[in-house]
């Protein structure tokens, strides 16, 4: 009995041993589930999701830019990397099939490129626009190996016109790289990027899709003041100009006197296409707002306003005007002319030097300083563009001996052309001087106008009557002055000559070497475009802005009122036809986003819709209006089609397009994009080439005949 207690004793006392090492055991095992769970959870949840999955980021879509008139500048088109894994083919025969009907290639064609590849992942095409139903049908029938990257792809409808002021946008692995309005406005443009977890899976290739953490928040779009049909002829004619005085630059810069609104900004090196590169980094500047220039005799019209404002002289005030007067003054007249007794109209009609040298006398120095700062010289200016100079107006403490006279007349002084621009906005309006204005609406990411931007009136500078006589004064330099070449008989106009000796180091100023100016505005009694024309270092006896920036203004002048609205309703023959829309039934726009062309042309000729903008082949990426929109028949649909390839095609095949009725731009921006030598001779429009469409192109360049249309 005893032994047998003893048995059970050792028994128990195992027992109690194995118990307690259970509950140890399992103390520690809670114990470390109590760490993992609790105290390491975040660790180790973060080295899961690690390995299953990964943070990335959802880009956000850039926004739109459209000129005035809502006609596309720069889009954003989204467009996929499509590729096949191909260790999760099934049926490459098939696969092959599914492909080849949406990438616009043979079956025969995407299977040498999967066979001819050794990688796992082979990527078929890129920038590749899909349909919504396109993309379901591919990942519906792709065996589950087709792979798709998104990418925001920046396309430019208008190519190279109002290149130095659009500029481009392009996104690099490391930073966004941009230029112009795109690098300017991309606080609007830009949006807020997004975050999502993609999950991944232990096969190669294979993903089962992302989780959206945050969205992304879409850029805006932006409504800008440009003008698209006054850009091209100010690019095209400035171009012109170039060539014909010798000059190695050039601007034009147009305004809305009434707002401050910049309508066009044309700067040479003009940009022909954006389809190659440039290395020239002077054709993505645009020199209206950043080179500086002395403005010689333009400036006078804002000396002959200090002078009448603070009464120094009257408009009957007369100086003796010969170089030899015997008055200690520090300028003279050009080409030894001497004028005599001369009014301040007949001086400043003449641009006489010694005029204002000797009037600018009557000012104080603090005067004439304070209302030339009122116009904003030497001023920076609000606009929305990079890279911009103050310009120089020494204060009258810095001033020498000669100073105010030299300043009198435009030297000593430096201008961009929109400070100079802006300044004889005032002089049009009635004396009020306003900001520049280059954004006139923003809108949400659907197109709904969240903000109209209005036009800012600075401040008033001058009295209207007093604005009215120096547009008089202007009117007779054209009439009687030297800005005769820039007279036309159907509409009055009014401007200002400016022949300025250029200085590179500020001191001393370099011979042969000159910049001429010519600011103007039509038409004279209500003026509502002010032109500024800039022709930098012109060759010859077109250094006189008389022979070459005044002729420019008035060639810009007839082809606006040849071929745009702005002047349609002034008096005269050949006045550009503007006709009201009949009364009718309002249509709605109908959706052609992502359809065939012929397609879009079909289901919008159904609604009574006219089609401009679209290529014969490819697909629509953009329209406007936007769909839905609600508008008369006979309306114009301006279609953005993303693939230009039929053209290339044409000339890859040896065959020369259609030249006829562009413009000398256009022509050399087709070329230029088709890698065809031309050569255009004439200025307007195309009417004759050498080589007919369609006939084979030979080794000799097209000649392209230009005629113009005029008065």
């Amino acid at each position: 009995m005893r032994a047998q207690q003893q048995e059970r004793q050792k028994v128990n006392g195992r027992f109690m041993v194995l118990r307690l090492v259970i509950v140890a055991a399992g103390l520690v095992l809670a114990a470390r589930v109590v760490q993992l769970q609790i105290f390491m959870h975040a660790e180790y949840e973060a080295r899961a999701e690690g390995q299953w999955g990964k943070e990335v980021a959802l880009n956000a879509e850039r926004g739109n830019l459209y000129d005035r008139d809502g006609r596309p500048l720069a889009l954003s088109v989204t467009t996929w990397q499509i590729g096949v894994a191909k260790k999760l083919v099934k049926d490459e025969a098939a696969l092959c099939e599914v492909l080849a009907s949406v990438l616009d290639q043979s079956a025969a064609q995407v299977r040498r490129k999967l066979r001819g590849n050794q990688r796992s992942h082979v990527v078929l095409a890129r920038d590749v626009v899909l349909t919504v139903e396109q993309e379901a049908y591919l990942k519906s029938h792709g065996q589950q190996a087709i792979t798709f990257e998104d990418n925001h792809a920046r396309i430019y409808p208008a190519d190279g016109v109002g290149a130095s002021l659009i500029g481009f946008y392009r996104k690099d692995p490391r930073q966004d790289v941009s230029t112009g309005c795109e690098y300017s406005l991309n606080n609007y443009l830009s949006g807020t990027p997004g975050r999502a977890r993609e999950i991944q899976t232990g096969l190669s290739s294979r993903k089962l899709g992302k989780v959206v953490l945050e969205a992304p928040v879409h850029g805006q779009s932006l409504v800008l003041t440009l003008d698209t049909d006054l850009q091209t002829i100010c690019e095209d004619r400035l171009g012109q100009a170039v060539r014909d005085c010798g000059a190695v630059g050039g601007s034009v810069l147009i305004l809305d006197p009434r707002t401050g609104d910049i309508l066009a900004a044309a700067s040479w090196p003009l940009m022909d296409t954006r389809a190659r590169s440039h290395p020239d980094p002077r054709e993505w500047q645009n020199r209206n707002f950043t080179t500086i220039f002395e403005p010689g005799s333009v400036f006078k019209v804002f000396s002959a306003a200090s002078l009448l404002h603070n009464s120094a002289v009257d408009t009957q005030t007369v100086f003796d005007c010969d170089n030899n007067s015997g008055e200690k003054i520090y300028v003279r007249n050009d080409a030894g002319h001497d004028y005599g007794d001369l009014n301040l109209m007949q001086a400043f009609a003449k641009s006489s030097n010694v005029y204002f040298a000797k009037a600018s006398a009557n000012l104080r120095p603090e005067e004439l300083y304070r209302d030339l700062t009122s116009y904003g010289f030497g001023q920076g200016t609000t606009l929305e563009y990079p890279s911009q100079p103050r310009g120089l107006l020494a204060p009258p403490a810095e001033w020498s001996g000669r100073s105010q006279q030299t300043i009198a007349i435009g030297q000593e002084v430096a201008v961009t052309s929109l400070q100079l621009g802006l300044a004889l906005c005032s002089v049009a309006n009635g004396g009020t001087l306003y900001a520049p204005r280059l954004v006139k609406e923003i809108r949400s990411a659907r197109g709904e106008v969240i903000q109209e931007v209005p036009p800012v009136a600075m401040r008033r500078v001058m009295a209207p009557p007093l604005a009215a006589v120096l547009r008089e004064a202007m009117g007779r330099v054209i009439r009687e002055g030297t800005g005769r070449a820039a007279r036309l008989d159907w509409i009055d106009a009014g401007g200002k000559t400016g022949t300025a000796q250029k200085s590179l180091d500020g001191k001393t100023f370099t011979a042969g070497k000159y910049v001429a100016s010519f600011g103007g505005m039509v038409p004279l009694a209500d003026p509502r475009l002010v032109i500024l024309t800039v022709i930098d270092e012109p060759s010859g006896s077109y250094h006189y802005a008389a022979a070459s920036a005044a002729p420019l203004f008035r060639s810009v002048v007839c082809d606006i009122r040849r071929s745009t609205a702005w002047l349609t309703d002034v008096p005269g023959p050949r006045t550009a036809p503007f006709t009201q829309p009949d009364p009718g039934t309002l249509v709605k726009v109908p959706d052609v986003i992502y359809l065939a062309v012929s397609n879009a042309v079909e289901r919008l000729a159904q609604q009574g819709l006219l089609v401009a903008g679209g290529e014969k082949q490819g697909q629509v990426v953009q329209q406007v209006p936007a769909a839905g929109t609600r508008c008369r028949p006979g309306t114009v649909v301006t279609l953005t089609v993303a693939d230009r390839a039929a053209a290339t095609a044409t000339a890859t095949a040896g065959l020369c397009p259609d030249f006829t009725g562009l413009s000398n731009r256009q022509v050399r921006g087709l070329a230029a994009r088709l890698r065809i030598p031309v050569v255009v001779e004439g200025v307007g429009y195309a009417v004759r080439q050498t080589v007919r469409a369609g006939n084979a192109l030979g080794c000799d360049a097209v000649t392209v005949v230009m005629q113009g249309s005029g008065f």
